[in-house]
């Protein structure tokens, strides 16, 4: 059986706008994974260093220089054990929603970035769809106008359809590194979160306790 020769310059003249749309779509996915997986770590919503220093000066009870050490490093961390300290004096449940605004507040960026993947996923198919149909309304189109062969008609069918394979390779590839960074945003937010509900509960309970 011949292998069908594909004419890669042929196919991406037949719609160069929607293909051009696409590579874009796919660059941005990789764009948006990569940095994603660079930003989206426990090293950077936690940084062992700081959640050391500030554990030491909670047990010593010493807030002012824990809210200092919160202020120099704004991570994920940082920002709900801060937001822990500034609201003990107003009652345990005034503080565990405090700590949880902040901790949502932080994270909602996170979830919006990888949010694109998914949206990524879902217009890339309907833009190579676009392509097709547009492709085989002008092959129908010239067919009627210009009575031409119907091998022309199917060739010029078999180019439109590249379309929609581009549109369905670009979602498969967003839809996985939406699939996997869902996955570790999820997974590093709950080690950050276990972390800080430590430390909030020993702002609950008081000094020396």
């Amino acid at each position: 059986m011949d292998l069908v020769q594909i004419d890669l310059h042929q196919v991406f003249s037949s719609a160069p706008l929607i293909y051009s749309l696409l590579a874009l779509l796919s660059m941005c996915a990789v764009m948006i994974a990569l940095y994603s997986l660079l930003t989206v770590r426990t090293s950077h919503l936690m940084p062992v260093r700081y959640r050391h220093a500030i554990e030491r000066s909670l047990d010593q009870d010493n807030y002012d220089k824990a809210l200092a050490l919160c202020s120099e490093n704004p991570s994920l961390f940082s920002k709900m054990i801060a937001a822990g300290i500034r609201s003990k004096g107003l009652g345990h449940q005034a503080l565990l929603d405090a700590v949880k605004s902040e901790g949502k507040r932080y994270s909602t960026p996170f979830w919006q970035k990888i949010a694109l993947l998914n949206d990524i996923a879902v217009i890339a198919p309907m833009l190579g769809l676009l392509g097709t149909v547009t492709g085989m309304f002008y092959a129908f189109y010239d067919l009627n106008r210009s009575l031409e062969s119907v091998t022309s008609l199917f060739d010029g069918l078999g180019i439109s359809v590249g379309t929609t394979v581009a549109g369905l390779m670009v979602a498969i590839l967003a839809m996985i590194f939406y699939t996997l960074l869902k996955y570790r945003l999820i997974r590093t937010l709950s080690s950050v979160e276990n972390e800080v509900a430590l430390h909030i509960g020993r702002l609950i309970r008081g000094p020396h306790s």
